[in-house]
């Protein structure tokens, strides 16, 4: 509430309430001082002020009131209520003036309260509504955040992010949502001409830098990664996932050193926790002799961590199981056993089978695995030598007395 008031001089002062509450406070504070007798000044002191605190309110309350057949009341008291983040109370006020007056303004501001409210195919429905070969920026990016979040249309999704993108490569947050949307969606060839357009203009984004080069991981262009992922660290970006996809990428070119020492870093600013962290340094320690038992260590934590996934699980299995050969068969044929177990028995798991069982003197079970085996391979060479050493196997039973 403001309170203006004429000089004398013809200047014209105001005052908000609060402004005039502590003036009045200053003016019996000063009082009191110059006739020497607070307990004179007090009661009139406090009943003023306290009737100037009712009529604040009263004021106050009244200027609140909303003129409910007023569309444009409703609306800047919706407006009101979203800059508190009140989005239910303003989305009562808009539907009620949206009955009163249609409008453009009023479905935009209503789009924005079913989006934050969660009701993306309300918010989608009316940004379409308002849609012209003109349309503002923004209204397309909470069209196109709509889209994303109700999953229901990627082809219409990647269109409009498009439109945005032609219009705005620099829109990092719509370039960044292109590129994934083209990962899932498209081809990783897409989004990389996309995120490389971005780059073109500007070099210097680490957010856009470690997606191009998390793309280029993705590629199978391993030195590439290797080289931006060295860059974006330089240039202070820290995040687990840069010396992880790093790591990775080294691992994957044999550069044990360089792969050790990422990884063992991404583990350490992820609480030494997470399973895929986990399960790569692992591998990467195991191709090391001398860190290869801190290897068995990780995998064997990554698994424990890890939550229901058999793929990776049938991958750490697998590897601990080549780790243990010619170290402990038993072991080695435990993990292949369960390699078998979660993604079913194939040629390779099979031969292998049958190595750890002919290592354990177990002959009936090696030949019952190399048989598995040639009913899963297709390579002549080597199921000539599995029908070689089946029969040399019953030939040797047979003269032990054995059937």
């Amino acid at each position: 509430m403001l309170i203006s008031a004429s000089m004398t001089d013809g200047r014209r002062i105001s005052y908000s309430g609060t402004e005039i509450f502590f003036k009045i406070n200053e003016f019996f504070c000063n009082f009191a001082v110059i006739i020497n007798d607070n307990n004179c000044i007090k009661p009139m002191k406090y009943t003023i002020l306290t009737a100037f605190l009712v009529i604040l309110v009263a004021t106050s309350n009244a200027q609140e009131k909303i003129d409910t057949c007023s569309w444009n009341s409703l609306c800047d008291a919706a407006q009101n209520c979203i800059e508190k983040s009140d989005y239910f109370t303003a989305t009562k006020y808009l539907e009620k003036a949206a009955k009163i007056h249609e409008s453009d303004t009023l479905k935009r501001k209503l789009a924005v309260c079913y989006y934050n409210r969660g009701y993306y195919r309300q918010c989608t429905k009316l940004c379409l509504s308002v849609l012209t070969p003109d349309t503002l920026e923004r209204d397309l990016m909470l069209l196109t955040k709509s889209l994303a979040k109700s999953a229901d249309d990627p082809d219409t999704l990647i269109f409009f992010q498009r439109i945005l993108f032609d219009r705005n490569p620099l829109n990092q947050n719509n370039t960044l949502a292109l590129a994934q949307s083209l990962m899932e969606y498209e081809s990783i060839d897409a989004a990389s001409y996309c995120l490389q357009k971005y780059y073109e203009i500007d070099s210097t984004n680490l957010s856009v830098n470690a997606l191009r080069a998390k793309i280029f991981f993705m590629q199978e262009k391993y030195e590439t990664a290797i080289e931006e992922f060295e860059k974006i660290i330089a240039a202070g970006s820290n995040l687990p996932a840069n010396y992880y996809y790093l790591g990775v990428a080294a691992r994957k070119t044999y550069n044990y050193p360089k792969a050790l020492e990422n990884l063992e870093i991404a583990n350490q600013l992820t609480m030494e926790c997470n399973p895929p962290v986990l399960t790569q340094l692992g591998l990467a320690q195991l191709a090391v002799d001398s860190v290869s038992h801190r290897g068995v260590e990780n995998l064997n934590n990554a698994v424990e961590f890890m939550q229901p996934n058999e793929k990776t699980l049938r991958t750490i299995y697998y590897h601990l199981a080549a780790y243990y050969e010619h170290r402990n068969w038993r072991k080695s044929l435990d993990y292949y056993l369960k390699t078998k177990d979660l993604g079913g028995l194939d040629a390779s798991i099979s031969y292998r089978i049958s190595i750890c069982y002919q290592n354990l003197k177990n002959q009936p079970k090696e030949i019952e695995y190399l048989s598995k085996f040639l009913d899963l391979s297709d390579d002549s060479i080597a199921c000539d030598y599995a029908r070689q050493r089946i029969q040399h196997l019953k030939n040797e039973r047979f003269m032990n007395g054995n059937n």
